[in-house]
């Protein structure tokens, strides 16, 4: 899927410059009153991330959750300048943590909102659990940090290899 009008700057007040943010969902699991495991993505393709975080596939089923995958911005299929993304310095400037949560948290926003584009809408009281690992797992601490009014808790793992 894709959030077609994602702000590029949600720190700024003239900016209204919009980009598609890549996302992806499964609600095989997801019961009414489920929670939505949310993973926040890395630095890397959204496919390969969802190829490889198992344990949020393999926990869903136990709480009837729904599974939310966000791609990075500047990351994967997610350009905010297209092919120009890595083209200047300027452009690189909207590449920040700050700036991913965000992208994150009005995604969320979006599927708590009814009537939204989706034809779906979570209820406003349904809990959030991020997820990630290494980067993802800071992304996902910050998020409980920064959203306290959207996540509920996270699950930070690691890969000891």
């Amino acid at each position: 899927m894709w959030y077609n009008d994602m702000r590029l700057d949600h720190f700024s007040y003239t900016d209204d410059r919009r980009f598609p943010l890549r996302w992806v969902w499964n609600m095989t699991f997801y019961k009414d009153g489920g929670p939505i495991f949310f993973y926040t993505g890395n630095e890397g393709d959204l496919d390969g991330f969802i190829a490889a975080t198992g344990m949020i596939f393999d926990l869903a089923p136990n709480f009837n959750a729904a599974i939310i995958f966000a791609e990075h911005r500047f990351y994967g299929k997610t350009q905010p300048f297209g092919n120009a993304s890595y083209a200047n310095v300027g452009n690189m400037g909207y590449l920040t943590s700050e700036q991913a949560l965000a992208d994150f948290a009005d995604l969320l926003w979006e599927l708590k909102t009814p009537n939204n584009r989706y034809n779906f809408t979570f209820p406003a009281s349904t809990p959030i659990i991020s997820f990630g690992g290494s980067y993802g797992g800071m992304l996902s601490a910050w998020f409980r940090i920064k959203y306290p009014h959207l996540i509920t808790g996270q699950v930070v793992f690691l890969s000891l290899i």
